[in-house]
């Protein structure tokens, strides 16, 4: 994704609602540039070519849809999602990042975010190139103690994988790096990178395959504690989501 301020996102939105004539200022939401996360959040796609001023997804329908009824104007820009983290752990002094989703738990985001209800699970599964293993090992405890990648800032914990992956900055790259069997396995939610190969958000390639682990990961909003209006916001969201999700 470009790196870029997303005004006319909640523009029409705004413009009708009683909050942005001094009620309240307008929520200001990060999400991570260059790594859609197809089927939940992603450009919308005209002839196979992304439309970077339409946001879909079943989590960006359910949030934007959710601040709608709140009466509450946004504004969205892209940033590296290591960065997003920082900004939300930063807001109270910048200002920059109030909220974002499609987080999963980390103790050490739990301290400086609002985590809402979940909004939605994924199942998790091992990426692997046929042309390196035909068997591959059926649990993480199998896995070899060497030459697993990942992408930077994102959380390997649920895997119960205990080796440190190679880090690289995007989905791609680690596709890539599998495909020239630099890696042996990529630790990877299967429906966000199934569905963004079907998409053709990434370039998969024909050895690629995946063992579904019997784990499944959830996925979560979250709001800054930095926010003086953080709790009272996360808990408005939570009533609409569960409403919702009932």
């Amino acid at each position: 994704m470009k790196r870029a301020e997303t005004w006319w996102a909640g523009l029409a939105m705004a413009i009708l609602s009683p909050a942005l004539w001094g009620q309240e200022p307008p929520v200001k939401i990060c999400l991570g540039e260059g790594n859609e996360w197809a089927p939940f959040t992603y450009w919308e796609r005209k002839d196979g070519v992304p439309d970077t001023r339409r946001l879909t997804g079943s989590a960006t329908t359910q949030v934007l849809e959710a601040l709608k009824k709140l009466g509450l104007p946004y504004k969205i820009r892209y940033l590296p999602w290591a960065r997003v983290q920082q900004e939300l752990a930063e807001f109270a002094s910048n200002n920059r990042c109030e909220l974002t989703w499609d987080a999963s738990y980390k103790p050490e985001r739990a301290a400086y975010a609002h985590y809402s209800v979940p909004l939605y699970q994924t199942h998790l599964g091992l990426f692997y190139s046929a042309r390196r293993f035909n068997q591959p090992p059926s649990t993480p405890a199998a896995l070899p103690a060497k030459r697993l990648c990942g992408v930077i800032g994102y959380n390997y914990a649920p895997y119960g994988v205990v080796q440190e992956p190679q880090r690289f900055p995007g989905i791609q790259q680690v596709l890539d790096m599998l495909e020239r069997q630099r890696c042996e396995f990529f630790p990877s939610e299967i429906e966000p990178l199934t569905s963004g190969i079907a998409l053709g958000i990434y370039q998969g390639h024909a050895e690629l395959r995946s063992l579904r682990l019997d784990i499944r990961k959830n996925f979560y909003l979250l709001v800054s504690k930095g926010s003086p209006r953080g709790e009272q916001l996360v808990n408005q969201l939570n009533q609409i989501f569960i409403a919702s999700q009932e």
